[in-house]
């Protein structure tokens, strides 16, 4: 991590940079590292000729632990929706896909980054449902009246090609602060 700070420090004193601010990490007593927010000015005489650095240190290790344990929690949900066979797709409170897992591209027949942000009643339900679709989406966001979630029913989707097929479906909030946002898992059972 040296040659970093050494490269900054001739920049500051070359009077390129008025400071700079980095992630690092130091080394302590015992062996062990830490990571710090090292943030370094320095000051110069009426001459503008360099007197001495001021550092300021902040331990930032509580917060880079977090970022990989959130890291490693991401990389397990993508794990989990990428290898599930069921379609997984979630939306926000306005009816908008934010996930479509690779299962859900397989038998709708759209690539995740064509339905990211588009209205699911637009991309999955038939157009003889829709009205129905939102008219019960808007209740529950009114009153929080819930007909079909955390229940498994059977409705009828739509492919990308306009072919419908029926669907095995079970719907869920998920529990975070702030607008609600939904996952629904869904399974083609054309067969069945």
């Amino acid at each position: 991590d040296l040659d970093h700070d050494v490269d900054l420090a001739q920049r500051l004193l070359a009077g390129e940079l008025p400071r700079y601010q980095i992630e690092k990490r130091y080394l302590r007593r015992d062996g062990t590292i830490v990571w710090v927010m090292l943030s370094v000015s320095l000051v110069r005489d009426e001459d503008g000729d360099p007197l001495y650095f001021v550092s300021e240190i902040e331990d930032i290790g509580d917060r880079k632990r977090a970022e990989q344990e959130l890291r490693r929690s991401e990389a397990r949900k993508a794990a989990i929706l990428d290898s599930a066979l069921e379609c997984i797709v979630t939306i926000d409170h306005e009816g908008c896909i934010t996930e479509f897992n690779p299962a859900a591209e397989r038998t709708f027949g759209y690539r995740r980054d064509e339905v990211l942000g588009r209205q699911l009643a637009d991309v999955i339900i038939p157009p003889v449902l829709r009205g129905r679709h939102r008219q019960g989406f808007a209740r529950y966001l009114a009153t929080g009246e819930a007909r079909v979630l955390g229940k498994r029913i059977e409705m009828t989707a739509v492919r990308a090609d306009g072919s419908e097929f029926p669907t095995e479906l079970a719907i869920t909030r998920i529990p975070l602060d702030g607008p609600p946002s939904f996952t629904g898992f869904l399974r083609d059972i054309t067969e069945r």
